[in-house]
Order: structure tokens, then C-alpha cells, then sequence
């Protein structure tokens, strides 16, 4: 059976004072069997100088075994907490390990309802992340305008149904800066856009007209920024389509 560190430490104070009371037994008995002062103090000295060095290499082992004692009780533990600064909330902990100790068990179970409060909390903030995208998804769906929203570097993150079924090459798999248009109109409106994403400039009623064939865009677009204020892409919308396509 496992000791707990508090019940270990209690055994250690228990041989000490034990230690320290066969040491005045054993001057009791001197004393009383003493025959002469000579002898008397000869024992006394010795039995003294015996008990003083036990003392010593008692407490010397004591002062290194208990912090080892502590370190080695905590190590599992100090693991446990090792992973959770990593941010690994998924970890499977064995409370019967602990239950020697209980303080070591109050506060592992402890550890353990905080771990479940916060995957309960991470999986109810992933829902609400899951349903508020949904919104935001299905209400640009719904849209008529041309909806397409791209990283810094082109690659498109998101675009609506409108703008698919003008342009069957643009899905969420492409990059803007690689893509080929067959007419003159088109690539105006998506060199626009990628002017915009690489120098971070937002586009207020950019007009884009065909001479040839009278169509005629307008774009609008806002640059996404980091905390830092760097651009990491853009939200674009192109409206006042005219003779599309």
C-alpha cells in the first residue's frame, strides 16, 4: 500500500522522536546504574556522542529525502499540467493513481472537472462558431451580387452561389492570380481585386466597363487587417451587372 508524502513525513518525525527517546532512556539507565562518577560520565559521553552522530545522518537523510519524496509524488502530476500548458484539453487521468494521497487526489479531481468544464465550453464555442458561419454563409448565398472573399496572396477562402454560376473555375481550390479569363471585361474586374489584396487598398464603386460588349461592373471591397494592422485578405462584392453573361 502506497503512503501518502503527509503520512511518510509523520512517520520520519515519529522515528525521530522515537530515536530521541530511547537516547534519554538510555541516559536514565546510566544514571541509575552508574557505580562511580568516572564511569558515569564515560557512558554519558559515549551514549551522547553515539545518538548525535544518528541525529546527524538521520536528519541529513531527511532533508534530501523529502524534497525527492515531493518531487517524485508531484511528477505525474506536474506532467498532467505539462500538457495542459501545451493546450492538450483531451487527456485521459486515472484518479484511482492518486487516491493514496488525498490531497493529491482533491487535486487531481480538481484538474479533472476543469477539463471538463472547458472541453464542455470549447465544443459549445465550436457549435456557435459552426451555426454563426451557417448564417453568415447561407445570408451571402442569398445575395444576387457577385460575393468572393480571398487571402492576401489571392487564394479564395469563400464565394457565393452568384459568382459561381457566372464562373465555373473559381471554387474555394484556386488562386485569383493564377486564373485565365477569355475576355478583356473579366480580367479587369479580377486584376482590380488583386490589386486591391496586394497592396491592401479597399475599392469603393471601382467601375469596370466593356466598350465592346457594354457590360459593367461596379466592385466594393474591404481589406481584412490583423491586430497588428497587416492585411491578411479582403472581402469583395460586384454589383450593377449589366448584360451578364
Amino acid at each position: 500500500m502506497k503512503h501518502s508524502l503527509k503520512s511518510r513525513y509523520r512517520i520520519l518525525m515519529i522515528c525521530l522522536l522515537a530515536l530521541l527517546l530511547l537516547e534519554s532512556l538510555l541516559l536514565l539507565i546510566s544514571l541509575n546504574r552508574a557505580h562511580s562518577l568516572p564511569l558515569l560520565v564515560k557512558d554519558l559521553q559515549t551514549i551522547i556522542i553515539v545518538f548525535v552522530f544518528i541525529l546527524f545522518i538521520y536528519i541529513v537523510v531527511i532533508f534530501n529525502y523529502i524534497p525527492y519524496r515531493m518531487k517524485k509524488s508531484y511528477q505525474d502530476i506536474a506532467a498532467i499540467i505539462e500538457d495542459i500548458s501545451h493546450g492538450n484539453y483531451a487527456i485521459e487521468i486515472n484518479e484511482e493513481k492518486f487516491a493514496h494521497d488525498p490531497e493529491q487526489f482533491k487535486l487531481v479531481h480538481s484538474i479533472t472537472r476543469m477539463l471538463n468544464i472547458v472541453q464542455r465550453f470549447d465544443a459549445a464555442k465550436a457549435e456557435k462558431i459552426y451555426e454563426h458561419h451557417q448564417r453568415l454563409q447561407q445570408l451571402i448565398n442569398l445575395l444576387p451580387q457577385w460575393v468572393i472573399i480571398a487571402t492576401v496572396n489571392g487564394d479564395v477562402a469563400y464565394c457565393n452561389d452568384s459568382i459561381r454560376r457566372k464562373y465555373n473555375n473559381i471554387t474555394e481550390m484556386v488562386n485569383l492570380n493564377e486564373l485565365i479569363f477569355k475576355n478583356s471585361f473579366d480580367d479587369k474586374i479580377f486584376s482590380s481585386i488583386n490589386e486591391a489584396l496586394r497592396f491592401g487598398n479597399n475599392l469603393y464603386d471601382v467601375n469596370v466597363a466593356d466598350p465592346v460588349t457594354a457590360e459593367a461592373a461596379f466592385i466594393n471591397g474591404s481589406i481584412i487587417r490583423n491586430q497588428k494592422g497587416l492585411s491578411t485578405g479582403g472581402v469583395f462584392v460586384i454589383s450593377s451587372i449589366s448584360n451578364a453573361k
